[in-house]
């Protein structure tokens, strides 16, 4: 039986303009599983993820990170943290005039002396790992070029061995395959559940698809309107639960 890595008890989030986020949000996550949340936009699942690695504090509740709790943390230990927990984004974030090999070693930076890094000096450990993530996500042919010169699914490889390069226990994706056309989602998708089987990395991903979701996630969540109305089998959302999730009007998108 795998150990819980994280735990969320009864998270709140509200912003200053009074929007609740977030009302009493709980689950757990085991280590190695591949965990999907979905929701319609506005649910609160880019918030979750940002609460999960001190992007946003949370105003109730608490995060549990392997035991130690990590929900209001000061700015030296989020930065430790965020080592802990990488996090790949929609847009990728990738510095355009860098090369794919010099923006996966950015995720050493936290790592390595502020003189070297000022200098694009990395040790030879650290670019031995960004090539092999590279490879682990087949662009490391693509390593000396411009990471302006690669199309979007490139681009989002590059990120998610950026993040793999930080040395993380936990992998959040955030609608890592929203900006990207349906044949590029799954070559996206494939790698992300390469990086989960291959190296037993925890996966949390937001994704809008449930066509997706059925075919990658261990296990979902669903939020709606900051509350979670659903956890377990992506395999048991049928047209009753989809329609609880999403709304009676909405219809289902498939990403083939």
């Amino acid at each position: 039986m795998s150990k819980t890595i994280l735990q969320v008890k009864d998270l709140e989030k509200t912003y200053e303009n009074g929007v609740k986020a977030l009302k009493g949000v709980s689950f757990d996550v085991k280590e190695g599983e591949f965990l999907v949340i979905i929701g319609l936009s506005g649910s609160g699942k880019s918030t979750l993820l940002r609460c999960i690695n001190n992007l946003h504090e949370p105003t109730g509740g608490q995060i549990l990170f392997k035991d130690r709790n990590i929900t209001r943390l000061n700015k030296k230990d989020s930065r430790t943290l965020r080592s802990e927990i990488g996090m790949i984004f929609q847009h990728f974030n990738l510095i355009p005039r860098y090369s794919v090999l010099k923006n996966a070693l950015t995720g050493a930076l936290y790592r390595t002396p502020i003189l070297s890094s000022l200098f694009g000096f990395f040790s030879q450990e650290d670019k031995d790992k960004a090539l092999n993530y590279l490879d682990l996500v087949g662009i490391k042919e693509k390593a000396h070029v411009r990471a302006d010169q690669l199309s979007g699914g490139q681009q989002q490889r590059v990120s998610i061995a950026r993040a793999l390069t930080q040395g993380p226990q936990i992998l959040l994706a955030d609608e890592p395959v929203a900006s990207l056309d349906p044949a590029t989602c799954h070559t996206v998708m494939d790698y992300l559940k390469k990086v989960n089987r291959e190296l037993g990395l925890t996966i949390i991903c937001n994704l809008h698809f449930l066509s997706l979701v059925r075919q990658y996630a261990d296990r979902v969540i669903a939020l709606k309107e900051g509350k979670l109305v659903y956890e377990g089998d992506p395999k048991n959302i049928d047209q009753s639960w989809f329609e609880e999730i999403y709304g009676e009007s909405a219809k289902e998108v498939h990403v083939n």
